[in-house]
């Protein structure tokens, strides 16, 4: 093989990785398409928008990946009730004649991690609503916990726990301030009962619920009170930005 042919292959060889590598980085960074299904409206609240009962469907062009990510989101969002079922009969068999809305939203899409949040509202004897977190990867279509995106170990930790007791403490304060203002009309009975609702959660907090968003992560702690209560709910707020954890990042951003 003469010099020519062989600076030819090497070229070749040069080129052929520089394509691998930017497919590859391409298909690490895309992100996945999110369909929409809509629930039928109930016969109980048929004054309901149709706009207003939508579930997500993750579509990656990778059927096994698909399947792994829908199937899960739809078991873990109704509690596992109809494991077995497909979407359309779980989510019409859950929702029965109680939900009232449906509704979702995606906070993170690139880099082969998909985060998203799927919120309803359900009214029995009143009406209750919540939002729950999901978080999974667009490559191999598992679960991501927290552990898989940042190091909770240590110091990262450390500062959450700190950051919540900081605020479940001025939230106590508040409350308190709330029972001294005769116009809140707020009882002595009431902000004792208040203030263990905030010791409970405060104490049992964990990292388990999280949402990615393009430049942070929230840690998301929710304080559920009595629906009779609900107004003296305190609000936590622990939310990070990457540039700042970058050290306890397990992931690529």
């Amino acid at each position: 093989m003469n010099t020519r042919t062989i600076l030819f292959h090497k070229k070749m060889k040069r080129i052929l990785t520089i394509i691998l590598l930017f497919i590859g980085t391409i298909a690490f960074g895309q992100s996945v398409q999110i369909d929409t299904f809509r629930l039928e409206k109930s016969e109980r609240f048929k004054d309901i928008q149709s706009d207003k009962m939508n579930f997500p469907i993750i579509s990656s062009g990778n059927k096994k990946v698909d399947s792994l990510i829908n199937t899960d989101l739809k078991n873990r969002f109704t509690d596992n009730e109809y494991p077995t079922d497909n979407l359309d009969s779980t989510l019409t068999r859950w929702a029965g004649d109680q939900i009232v809305f449906l509704g979702f939203q995606v906070t993170y899409n690139q880099n082969g991690i998909l985060s998203i949040n799927v919120s309803a509202e359900g009214c029995g004897a009143y009406c209750t609503s919540w939002t729950d977190y999901f978080n999974y990867s667009t490559q191999t279509g598992k679960w991501l916990d927290i552990n898989s995106i940042v190091d909770t170990t240590g110091l990262f930790r450390e500062m959450v726990f700190k950051d919540k007791k900081e605020q479940y403490n001025e939230a106590s304060l508040e409350l308190k301030d709330v029972l001294n203002d005769s116009d809140w009309g707020l009882t002595q009975d009431e902000y004792d009962s208040a203030i263990e609702y905030y010791n409970e959660c405060d104490n049992t907090f964990n990292l388990n619920q999280f949402a990615l968003y393009p430049n942070s992560i929230e840690i998301i702690e929710e304080c559920r009170l009595p629906h009779v209560m609900k107004p003296l709910t305190p609000i936590i707020e622990l939310k990070y930005r990457f540039s700042e954890i970058g050290e306890y990042l397990k992931i690529k951003i």
